[in-house]
């Protein structure tokens, strides 16, 4: 509805980072290409990423936002 007009920070679900890494993929890879086609988005955990969130997520979490953001 508002195009170019609105900028969009987040929109990954964080819960996702507390799931599997198939799940944590799925996420980005849903979401993410989309809104980066769109223009004015920047991708980022919807909220605060928590310390019951395992490391190893987190890590992945940022390896397949790198590789989904890559031009």
């Amino acid at each position: 509805q508002f195009g170019q007009e609105l900028r969009l920070i987040g929109g990954i679900d964080v819960d996702a980072l507390l799931q599997s890494k198939d799940a944590i993929r799925r996420e980005i890879e849903t979401k993410v290409p989309p809104l980066l086609a769109q223009g004015g988005y920047v991708p980022l955990a919807d909220g605060r990423v928590r310390g019951n969130v395992p490391f190893e997520n987190y890590v992945y979490y940022r390896e397949v936002l790198e590789e989904v953001t890559q031009v």
